[in-house]
């Protein structure tokens, strides 16, 4: 179950009140300083009773946050090890400017890229970047400068071991929706990565 969080408080009490098979995924607010939020779901995420949800896009150039802030999130959660999901704006690989709609017209604003989200997520994890590197990552718009093989994975000079990062997957970045299931499968496919 999904639910929105408005102050740190507001966790705990939802939390009374959702039965224990329910898995809950906390959305918060990251143009702020997000670490009591997080604090707040780390009683529960020990238990594998809960974990955040941030969204990183939407309809309009506002909904999108700065990599800034997904950085400091990212950051909040490993310090509490509190795993997440990712939704909205998610329809790409790599950061890069798109349509925010189908419609012809539409407005366009650069969209956060689900590579650069893993990649930052999982490299922060496990080779403890500090937060200028984690912005870089997420801030990353060349293709090329993410590798992929069977022993893992890099971002220009950094790398992750397939371990490492299986475990970032199954424990941490635990998976982002996006509203069309096409355009990532498109992507992933003109990149020679599907």
């Amino acid at each position: 179950i999904e639910m929105k969080a408005e102050a740190p408080g507001a966790i705990d009490e939802a939390l009374d009140e959702v039965p224990e098979d329910i898995f809950p995924f906390f959305e918060i607010p990251i143009d702020r300083d997000c670490r009591g939020f997080v604090i707040a779901i780390a009683g529960n995420a020990e238990t594998g009773g809960a974990a955040a949800k941030i969204r990183t896009g939407g309809v309009t150039p506002g909904a999108f946050p700065t990599s800034r802030d997904v950085a400091a999130f990212l950051h909040a959660c490993i310090g509490a090890q509190v795993p997440f999901k990712a939704t909205a704006g998610l329809h790409h690989p790599v950061r890069a400017e798109h349509a925010l709609t189908y419609e012809p017209g539409s407005a366009r604003s650069v969209m956060h890229g689900f590579l650069n989200l893993f990649m930052a997520a999982s490299l922060t994890r496990f080779a403890r970047l500090d937060l200028a590197t984690t912005q870089a990552v997420l801030d990353e718009t060349d293709p090329a400068a993410f590798r992929f093989t069977d022993d893992g994975a890099s971002w220009r000079n950094r790398t992750i071991d397939i371990v490492s990062l299986s475990r970032s997957r199954e424990t941490f970045a635990l998976g982002f929706g996006s509203c069309s299931f096409d355009e990532p499968v498109a992507d992933l496919r003109t990149l020679g990565l599907l």
